[in-house]
């Protein structure tokens, strides 16, 4: 059981009020000292000693909308080979619809482990400029939904992914305001802007096939590795280690460390190169039925800035999860912070035919959104990303953290 104290759960992820954030987002309603409240978790969950992770709780709707969506993960993944592939997109790279067996793992082979539905929660349509949909698919393209097979799909996905994205909003606005109160030269506001502004925020619903099916016994997850790829490469490969990015070479770990994630055959280890990520705890599920988690040591793990340990934090079931992403840390000037992370499934000796199901919303600029880091923020080799430069646009930021994670050169 999670335990909640002075605001953070017992593994340190910190709790924000759902009540706060929205008083916080009309100054007329909030106090100072409800303000200073609500900077010092922004602080304590995103800042340079954060785990880059806090969950709002008190979400008006979340728990029914979270129930209604994630059965239909399971639901969707037990229509046949040949239904369901009438809902994938290869034009592009399977970053719309559904995707299965087309990514691969670190060892060349295909990741059958995992099946994802992508879509746009917030337009179907983002443009309809074709010249745009040729050059960025994985932004570009119109959502697909699976309406003659499960009608309630579409509507279940989009309306707990923009619930999750409006959330989301008001959590960058307290970014927003405590940037601006840390560096004089910040313009509050540009971080809630870029996301705003965007036509290319993304959802992702996945659902883990019982490990004995495929014979795994340890799975990444959710946003395991950046989504929005294009040129063919492969949206959610597992990758053994980070991309040699500044932002990880910090983060090397105890000795300690490493041998327990060697013992426990670790693997998926990224750092989300978005804004901001909303997640959902996972539904387990054995048949269409939901049960409870099989195995307590899975979940997410999340790897300190400072010390490298690495620390379970779980998400309740009822609370969305917020994960800070590396455009934003750029965009901060490097007050707000990334950490790398990866999830665990059950073991296989302790699924008994389990299946896993959870939602991620991935909250980033346009593809042409320039990332330029506030003045008075840090010198670009302390930021932290390493893949950055000054004028950078978020799409070719995208290709070159895609080009990290396949050890190519960008």
């Amino acid at each position: 059981m999670v335990q909640e104290t002075a605001g953070r759960q017992s593994q340190d992820v910190v709790v924000v009020q759902y009540s706060s954030l929205v008083s916080s987002a009309d100054n007329q309603q909030v106090t100072n000292g409800e303000q200073s409240r609500l900077a010092q978790q922004i602080e304590q969950a995103y800042g340079p000693d954060g785990l880059g992770i806090l969950t709002v709780a008190g979400v008006p709707g979340f728990v029914e909308l979270r129930q209604r969506l994630l059965p239909l993960a399971q639901a969707f993944a037990a229509l046949s080979d040949d239904v369901k592939s009438q809902y994938a997109d290869p034009t592009s790279t399977y970053n719309f619809g559904w995707s299965h067996g087309v990514e691969m793992l670190a060892n060349g082979q295909p990741d059958r482990h995992k099946g994802s539905y992508y879509a746009n929660p917030l337009l179907d349509v983002p443009t309809t400029d074709k010249a745009l949909m040729k050059q960025f698919p994985a932004y570009c393209r119109p959502n697909i939904w699976p309406t003659k097979h499960l009608p309630e799909y579409q509507p279940a996905f989009q309306q707990l992914g923009r619930l999750i994205c409006e959330v989301g909003m008001l959590v960058t606005k307290a970014c927003d305001k405590y940037v601006a109160a840390k560096n004089a030269s910040f313009q509050e506001g540009r971080l809630l802007q870029s996301l705003q502004n965007s036509s290319c925020h993304k959802g992702r619903l996945l659902h883990y096939f019982p490990p004995e099916s495929i014979k795994l016994n340890s799975l990444a997850d959710a946003a395991d590795v950046s989504n929005g790829i294009k040129n063919g490469n492969s949206p959610t490969a597992s990758t053994p280690n980070p991309p040699s990015s500044s932002s990880n070479k910090e983060n090397d770990g105890s000795k300690n460390n490493k041998d327990k994630e060697k013992e426990e055959d670790w693997c998926g280890w990224h750092t989300d190169h978005g804004s901001l990520t909303g997640l959902t705890s996972a539904m387990y599920m054995h048949g269409d039925k939901a049960v409870p988690n099989p195995d307590p040591q899975a979940g997410l793990y999340i790897r300190a800035r400072q010390g490298g340990e690495v620390t379970q934090a779980p998400i309740p079931a009822d609370q969305i999860a917020y994960q800070m992403g590396e455009a934003m840390q750029v965009m901060s000037g490097g007050l707000l912070r990334a950490t790398p992370h990866y999830v665990r499934a059950p073991g296989k000796d302790k699924t008994g035919g389990v299946s896993r199901n959870t939602l991620a919303i991935f909250m980033q600029p346009r593809w042409d959104e320039v990332m330029d880091m506030p003045e008075g923020g840090l010198p670009q080799a302390k930021i932290g990303v390493g893949q950055w430069l000054p004028g950078i646009t978020f799409g070719d930021f995208a290709e070159r953290t895609v080009a990290g994670y396949y050890h190519a050169k960008a």
